[in-house]
């Protein structure tokens, strides 16, 4: 063993460059950005590669496009451009954990002065157990409770993971040594 960190090369293959960038895009390639189709596609790979293959392995990203898109200009501008674009769509994310945040801590107030009343209530049906009505606004004020639980948690949770999670793969993207390989059509 030499003490040197395996590279391992993750390929990202596009038919035409026209899948590549953002149509609506009017900037130069090297800070262009990408199409929803090209992000997704690039992040889902490395997705897969981080998750199959050792973390401690440094992976070089290699983007495929047919010989006919590449010039000089295209193999110095589009890694510049994809590491750019992954930049700003984590700190676009980072803003989006936040405003999460702040949601959820709302929907946590609203479920306190809801659950509250509910729960006035669950506990005042169980003196009329004999009662049909009563059982029926007991049973409808414990699954509104639960459904009002649910939302902040959700939120709070589930959300910010998700984002949290694609924040990490995003930086990971910004950091690989990215090279654009042309391919015989």
């Amino acid at each position: 063993m030499t003490g040197k960190s395996e590279t391992v090369d993750v390929y990202v293959k596009f038919r035409t460059i026209a899948h590549f960038f953002d149509p609506d895009d009017p900037c130069p390639e090297e800070c262009r950005e990408l199409s929803d189709r090209a992000e997704e596609e690039i992040a889902k790979t490395v997705t897969y590669f981080l998750k199959t293959i050792h973390p401690s392995k440094q992976g070089e990203l290699i983007i495929s496009l047919p010989n006919t898109d590449i010039n000089k200009n295209r193999i110095k501008d589009l890694p510049l451009s994809i590491s750019s674009h992954y930049k700003s769509r984590t700190i676009e994310l980072k803003r989006d954990r936040k405003l999460i945040w702040w949601e959820g801590i709302r929907e946590f107030r609203l479920t306190i002065a809801i659950l509250i009343p509910a729960l006035l209530g669950i506990g005042l049906t169980t003196l009329f157990t004999k009662d049909i009505i009563a059982v029926i606004v007991q049973n409808i004020l414990v699954i509104c409770s639960w459904v009002v639980i649910w939302q902040p948690f959700q939120t709070l949770v589930f959300d910010r993971w998700t984002i949290a999670v694609r924040i990490r793969i995003y930086q990971h993207i910004a950091r690989m040594n990215i090279q654009i390989r042309g391919e015989l059509e």
